[in-house]
């Protein structure tokens, strides 16, 4: 396998001397050309699982599904037996959990009676999500069920990868479950702490500049603000500052990106609302950036309270919306 044949989706790096990715979403795709005699792919991951027993990943050929994958820790082997044809073919790969549970590197693809055809740098606009578990697909399988299992969790069901596809850019996310903007809650990091991660720890420079970046945050500050008993202005200007602060870092690493605020895809409080509200009126003000608002619906009807796939269909279809129309004034 020569690196060389990978496209890349989201971030990755050389870790142990393989290429390595841990957010969700993130994979590669390659290009074959086949010969007409029982042509197959094989693919050797090397899959690093915590605190569940499995990851998965998805398996497309020509932007069609082809099959889900379990991986639990160690290598693995995938074999795909192409359909024949004298086009040549594109295979993505796509993770599907998220970052605090699974990891990723590829130890090789072996080709039989096939050979790699070069894919080119990719020209399309490029979307950064920037969130939470929404993000990550959290329990988006699960209806109404109360516990987190990596099987329930599928990142090509959510409203970026729904929303990139359509739109056909390429995406890149940095989502972590259970992370606050300001005040953490359910885990002791910031998300400033893994804005530029390519798995909340090791340091990973952003390749390509963004064309648009979604934020879809706040969800867990929204959960200790509720917890918070004192203080509860001090706050909202520490929420505030702290969400400023990762939109101008944005902007400032893609100076013309087009700004996507989301907010209420689960429940929020009425302050926390309109501190995000007054945020994207002080980049308005400050910024010549396109800037946008976008309220979601609410639904809770996931795993553990959070959006099912039927909402993350919903938001998907006011995202492209929103993101023509910002296309179109420009």
């Amino acid at each position: 396998m020569d690196i060389k044949n990978l496209r890349f989706i989201g971030r990755h790096i050389i870790k142990n001397e393989k290429p390595y990715f841990s957010f969700s979403g993130c994979g590669f795709e390659f290009a074959v050309v086949l010969e007409d005699k029982d042509p197959s792919i094989t693919l050797k991951l090397s899959s690093e699982v915590q605190e569940k027993d499995y990851q998965y990943i998805a398996i497309f050929i020509n932007d069609v599904f082809y099959s889900r994958e379990k991986l639990g820790n160690g290598l693995h082997q995938f074999v795909i037996n192409p359909p024949l044809g004298k086009e040549p073919i594109k295979v993505r790969v796509i993770k599907l959990n998220e970052v605090f549970v699974s990891s990723i590197y590829i130890s090789d693809i072996v080709l039989k009676h096939a050979s790699f055809v070069s894919l080119p740098s990719s020209k399309r606009k490029l979307i950064g999500f920037f969130g939470d578990s929404i993000t990550c697909g959290y329990g988006i399988l699960d209806y109404h069920g109360l516990e987190f299992d990596t099987e329930l969790e599928d990142f090509t069901k959510t409203y970026a990868y729904l929303a990139s596809f359509a739109l056909n850019m390429d995406y890149s996310v940095v989502a972590r479950s259970g992370i606050s903007v300001a005040i953490p809650i359910y885990i002791e990091q910031l998300f400033k702490e893994i804005y530029d991660t390519v798995d909340m720890f090791n340091k990973c420079p952003q390749e390509r500049v963004l064309d648009y970046a979604t934020i879809n945050l706040g969800t867990n500050d929204n959960g200790a603000y509720l917890e918070a008993k004192t203080n509860k202005q001090s706050f909202l200007e520490t929420f505030k500052k702290e969400y400023r602060s990762l939109v101008e870092r944005i902007i400032s690493d893609n100076p013309n990106v087009k700004i996507i605020m989301c907010y209420k895809m689960l429940p929020l409080e009425d302050d926390i609302v309109r501190a995000i509200i007054e945020v994207y009126q002080d980049i308005k003000n400050n910024y010549q950036n396109e800037c946008r608002l976008l309220e979601f619906v609410p639904n809770s009807d996931g795993g553990n309270y959070h959006p099912f796939k039927t909402a993350h269909e919903e938001a998907s279809k006011l995202l492209i919306k929103t993101i023509q129309e910002m296309a179109k004034d420009n």
